[in-house]
């Protein structure tokens, strides 16, 4: 096995026939926070997650390859064609950048709340102090998500002991790697982006705004854009049903060029 495909994990096998759905996590993150979703596409799918060079406990001498560069290993991994492709907020960014190099081979691609800055909107230290902020919240929403059942056991002050280890494990690196992929995604060619996409995203998210979802959507080719009031940066993991079914209806429409 090479060392690629020692990082991919098989979370469903799917009815005989199924299409293969490949999914890519975000930073601090790792194959298992798919697990809620591979669990409801794996009646339609066969499901595989990656687990990329940015999960939890690295030291980030990873950054000194781009992100895309490693989503580009990993996926070679597979070895099968790939019908849909899903990646979150970090691995999002990476496959966005893989998009406008065309080198994604994927027949439709999902991305759930992607960092993306609308070319417009200028890096100041204001907004330096929200994305950092946000990325604060990320973690402690994403500790919470996790929890399931036994978040209404977890003492507040334990919560926020697991929150505050978790945000000095990331440290300055793990906000700069991301505050990194939110800045230059404004420059990125969209319009080079071949396969349909959809962006995935909720009301309740403060690092991709409704706006900026929109912004990302138009730019793109051949896009579909969900925002739910409802959803967190995390709705994957929240609202597991909801999102798999809102992936296999994007999977299933015609491209928009084939809508009359």
């Amino acid at each position: 096995m090479s060392p690629a495909a020692e990082g991919i994990r098989w979370l469903a096998d799917g009815p005989p026939g199924a299409p293969l759905a490949v999914l890519a996590h975000g930073l601090e993150d790792s194959w298992r926070t798919w697990l809620p979703l591979a669990a409801d596409l794996g009646q339609r799918w066969r499901v595989a997650a990656l687990d990329l060079p940015w999960q939890p406990g690295t030291d980030y001498r990873w950054r000194q390859r781009p992100a895309a560069d490693a989503l580009a290993d990993a996926i070679v991994g597979i070895g099968a064609d790939i019908s849909l492709l899903v990646a979150h907020s970090y691995g999002a960014n990476a496959t966005l950048h893989l998009l406008c190099r065309d080198a994604l081979p994927a027949r439709r691609v999902a991305l759930i709340c992607p960092l993306y800055r609308p070319p417009g909107r200028p890096v100041t230290w204001t907004l330096f102090d929200r994305a950092r902020t946000a990325f604060e919240r990320h973690i402690h929403e994403s500790l919470r998500s996790r929890q399931g059942d036994r978040l209404a056991r977890t003492p507040d002050d334990v919560l926020a002991t697991m929150t505050r280890k978790a945000i000095d494990r990331a440290g300055p690196a793990g906000f700069l790697a991301v505050f990194e992929q939110y800045v230059t995604s404004a420059a990125l060619p969209l319009d080079r982006v071949r396969p349909p996409v959809l962006v995935l995203g909720g009301g309740d998210d403060p690092t991709l705004t409704p706006a900026a979802a929109g912004a990302l959507a138009g730019a793109l080719p051949d896009a579909r854009l969900i925002i739910d009031d409802r959803y967190d940066h995390f709705c994957h993991l929240r609202h597991p049903a909801e999102v798999a079914a809102r992936l296999c209806d994007f999977a299933a429409s015609p491209k928009l060029e084939e809508v009359p």
